[in-house]
């Protein structure tokens, strides 16, 4: 039982250490607000998109969305990059999203403005 508890233990400081050198709370924000930009598009519209509307241009925005919160999770030297590219790229979705999407888009601004705004720490 006790060796199990040293285990877990040793798996949530590594983990820690994973997530105090990135920008853990912005990436996150930011794929989520991506994520759910997405589902309402393709609930709200069913999965059938005319080639050209504005709705399956705004999903693959919003698919960009989450992407860029993925790869600032995975690349922190590029966050302030990605956060600003997430940004953009929920403000473009705005064109096809119907109302419903308002929350992701608000994750999304936030994660991508932490994103921008973080910074590593200094090494001592």
């Amino acid at each position: 039982m006790s060796t199990e508890r040293l285990r877990l233990s040793a798996q949530r400081a590594r983990f820690g250490e994973w997530r105090a050198s990135r920008p853990f709370l912005g990436g996150v924000l930011l794929a989520l607000g991506g994520v759910t930009v997405a589902f309402v598009l393709i609930f709200s519209m069913g999965i059938t998109f005319a080639r050209a509307s504005p709705s399956a241009f705004a999903l693959v925005a919003a698919t960009a969305t989450f992407l860029c919160g993925v790869f600032a999770l995975v690349e922190p030297d590029l966050a302030g990059l990605l956060g600003v590219a997430g940004v953009v790229s929920v403000v473009v979705s705005l064109v096809g999203t119907p109302l419903g999407a308002v929350l992701g888009v608000v994750l999304s601004i936030l994660g991508g403005n932490l994103c921008y705004a973080w910074q590593p720490e200094a090494e001592s």
